[in-house]
C-alpha cells in the first residue's frame, strides 16, 4: 500500500467511527508528531551512545551475528 492509498484509508476509516476515544488517541498522535522530534526526548547520555554506534557501523568496527554466537558460546558454554 503506497502513503497515499494509506492516507485515503485512514480517512475513511476516521469518518465512519463513532469511538471518541479513538479519535481523541489519534489527536495525541498527531499533535505528538507534529511538536516533539523523538530524538529530542532523549537524554544527552543516550544520543551519545547512539552516534558512537553509527559511527562504529560506519567505521566497520562490528562484529557478525555468527560472531556474537560463537563468542558467547565459548564464554558462556552453550
Amino acid at each position: 500500500m503506497d502513503i497515499q492509498s494509506l492516507k485515503l484509508d485512514l480517512v475513511s476509516r476516521i469518518l465512519k467511527t463513532d469511538k471518541a476515544a479513538l479519535l481523541i488517541h489519534i489527536k495525541k498522535l498527531l499533535q505528538e508528531d507534529n511538536n516533539v522530534d523523538w530524538w529530542n526526548k532523549l537524554s544527552i547520555e543516550v544520543q551519545e551512545s547512539i552516534m558512537e554506534g553509527m559511527k562504529d557501523v560506519e567505521e566497520e568496527n562490528v562484529y557478525t551475528h555468527d560472531q556474537v554466537i560463537q563468542e558467547a558460546r565459548q564464554k558462556y558454554g552453550f
